[in-house]
């Protein structure tokens, strides 16, 4: 078994070094091997310089490819394009994991050849030095397959598509892409929107092995600039949910205000109505209009679930004053 590593890199000169390191340190079973193609994003720092450092040319398994500026989309499509592993995985190169987080992955996806996505079942987060859980997973939901609906949490979670892999051809299958907008602009949110749209049978491992390293530099704190580069994205987003035939927009909603809340609550300098109509375009667009009928409590309880906070958000949206 193969799994492909995806590394999107831009001007990472403060972790490439610890990252050839880490992704070095990676053991493998029998039967197992692993391919890393880091994705050189046009860094404009010594990030470049310090990877030719690492010698990574004497290790079959690293793959470095260079390409212009084009943004943490891009670099992802093009890392899965490239790849020939029978999963694809992602990792963040300011983010640490453990010696035999793949490994453990292979070993899992033996048992489980049906499942799509596997994922381990929680997240650690650092910042200052100091060790938390970002969220974790009831454990009586791990090592059995798992339908997409069966766990709402699952969806409601941080994004993090960097915590486990994919099945490469259920993501050829079913089309699934990051958006190509510029920059880092979440299109790691919007990946998870298509990806519950894809209905992927899920594996949860019940362990965690990777960790979230918070610092100054990630793209949240940076937000204000990239507004309009968010909005494109969503766009993205919503065009080709429309194009796949999708007509229930509700968890749509929910990631999308999820998303901008969690923006405007970091960047109070944010123009808030600047904000607001962004949002309400996207939810009063005509394609986010064909509900189809809802007959079932279980349908109304989870119509509900996704919709309830975009409907409140956008009400109370027009009611303050900017």
């Amino acid at each position: 078994m193969l799994v492909s590593v995806v590394v999107p890199i831009y001007n990472m000169e403060k972790f490439i070094a610890k990252t050839v390191a880490c992704l070095r340190s990676q053991i493998c079973g029998v039967g197992q091997q692993l391919e890393f193609l880091l994705i050189n994003d046009g860094s404009t720092d010594r990030t470049l310089e310090i990877i030719q450092e690492q010698n990574i040319d004497q290790d079959s398994r690293f793959r470095l490819v260079t390409t212009e500026n084009q943004g943490y989309g891009n670099a992802c499509n093009l890392g899965f394009r490239i790849a020939s592993g029978d999963y694809v995985s992602i990792y963040e190169p300011d983010d640490l994991i453990a010696d035999d987080f793949y490994s453990t992955l292979m070993d899992y996806a033996l048992k489980f050849p049906e499942a799509d996505l596997l994922r381990y079942r929680g997240v650690f987060k650092i910042s200052d030095n100091t060790r938390e859980s970002l969220y974790s997973w009831d454990p009586e939901i791990t090592n059995r397959i798992l339908e997409a609906d069966a766990h709402p949490r699952f969806w409601k979670s941080h994004t993090s598509v960097f915590n486990g892999m994919y099945r490469r051809d259920f993501i050829t299958r079913s089309r699934i892409q990051f958006c190509d907008t510029p920059k880092a602009s979440y299109q790691d949110v919007t990946f998870m929107v298509s990806l519950y749209y894809a209905k992927p049978r899920i594996l949860v491992i019940d362990d965690v092995k990777y960790s979230y390293v918070n610092h100054p530099l990630q793209s949240i704190k940076g937000a204000p600039e990239r507004l309009r580069l968010v909005f494109q994205n969503w766009m993205k987003e919503k065009k080709w949910l429309c194009e796949q035939g999708v007509e229930d927009f509700s968890f749509f909603n929910y990631r999308m205000v999820k998303q901008y809340r969690a923006i405007l609550s970091v960047n109070p300098e944010i123009d808030r109505d600047m904000a607001m109509r962004a949002v309400r375009r996207l939810l009063n667009n005509r394609c986010m209009r064909r509900f189809p009928p809802i007959s079932t409590l279980k349908e109304k309880l989870s119509w509900s679930y996704f919709s309830l906070k975009a409907r409140r958000f956008r009400r109370g949206a027009r009611r303050r004053p900017g």
